[in-house]
């Protein structure tokens, strides 16, 4: 668990599934401009059986510290692509792919540094965890302030535009950059030398 002035992130439990549920629903409309559909977002449709079971899988929520709201969202999960370039879909095929998916911050929270607290929990888990040798992402370019998010921390590595969604900008954290990320944020938070 990691407590900054004003929010806290933490493993979600059962008891956080719905708001998140709300929270990741809300974000896919406002920010992606897209309907949700329970099919294509099957994750957020099973919270439990996508973060919460697996072993290599971890959802974060990020709640409020005045009214205990979930306000942020993170996860990450074996990297498997239904969709992306191909040499993407293969490279992330294998078991050694960690894949940040869902950072969402609630749209009048944001600009609090949340965001980057809850991929450096993210990578924290990743780093701890071990086996994995790839850190990625992918990310929609017109989602609100997501393709600078991403630059500052990863590096592009592909883009790719399909008519059934819009388009997407891929991205990986080599694992010494997470290993920075980890250890500056430690520092900062004053939790090691």
């Amino acid at each position: 668990m990691t407590s900054t002035p004003g929010f806290t992130i933490r493993l979600a439990t059962g008891d956080d599934l719905a708001a998140a549920e709300a929270l990741m629903r809300r974000t896919v409309e406002e920010d992606f401009g897209t309907k949700y559909d329970p099919t294509y977002h099957r994750d957020i449709a099973d919270l439990a059986g996508s973060y919460l079971e697996p072993a290599r899988h971890r959802l974060f929520v990020v709640t409020d510290d005045t009214t205990g709201e979930v306000i942020g969202t993170g996860g990450i999960r074996v990297g498997r692509l239904r969709g992306g370039p191909a040499h993407l879909v293969r490279r992330y095929d294998g078991e050694e792919t960690a894949q940040l998916v869902r950072i969402y911050v609630r749209r009048e929270d944001r600009r609090r540094g949340i965001a980057h607290a809850v991929v450096r929990e993210c990578l924290a888990f990743a780093l701890a965890e071990g086996g994995y040798s790839i850190i990625a992402l992918h990310t929609f370019p017109h989602s609100p302030g997501a393709l600078p998010f991403w630059q500052s921390v990863a590096t592009q590595v592909g883009y790719q535009e399909r008519s059934e969604v819009p388009p997407e900008a891929f991205f990986e954290i080599d694992l010494e950059q997470a290993r920075r990320i980890v250890a500056v944020e430690e520092r900062v938070d004053g939790r090691a030398d």
